[in-house]
């Protein structure tokens, strides 16, 4: 079971917004009892499944840029969607869902680890993330301003620690 998402395109910001639209439309179907709207969500909910479930990855991740430009233009929903070039704002992979953060219970182990090791030098460390690779780098707390420069990418930043 734990491979079956493996080659499949997963839950990207196109797919969300699918299953939170038909969540909402069969909410007001069911409220106002407008058995039309609910047919409608249950329509789009459908959609959203069979698109988290394609092995078309390419197609779909051509959909889901379409989809975050469409929503960048709108100033209530552009903040939610599209914001990010490689797949919106929500990070969200458009890839495999074997390759998105979190999605395999060996990377769940690897956050909580990270996590724990963190909560546990939080008082002597202090943690900042390098805007230019996104790495998170952890600096001795109380030694003032200070210049780091990141192991990875090698880019130079001056932080308060």
């Amino acid at each position: 079971m734990q491979n079956f998402m493996n080659g499949r395109n997963g839950v990207d910001d196109f797919s969300a917004a699918l299953g939170g639209i038909g969540v909402v439309l069969a909410l007001v179907g069911t409220l106002f009892q407008v058995r039309a709207a609910s047919y409608i969500a249950l329509a789009i909910l459908v959609l959203a499944l069979v698109r988290a479930f394609s092995k078309n990855i390419s197609a779909r991740r051509e959909e889901n840029e379409a989809f975050c430009r469409l929503a960048a233009r709108i100033p209530v929903i552009g903040k939610y969607f599209g914001g990010s070039s490689h797949a919106g704002s929500t990070g969200r992979s458009t890839g495999s869902a074997k390759s998105s953060a979190g999605s395999s219970a060996s990377d769940l182990k690897r956050q909580a680890r990270v996590a724990k090791k963190m909560w546990k030098e939080r008082k002597e460390k202090a943690f900042l993330k390098c805007p230019n690779c996104g790495t998170m780098l952890s600096v001795p707390r109380g030694k003032g301003k200070i210049i780091v420069t990141c192991p990875k990418c090698h880019a130079r930043m001056e932080t308060k620690s």
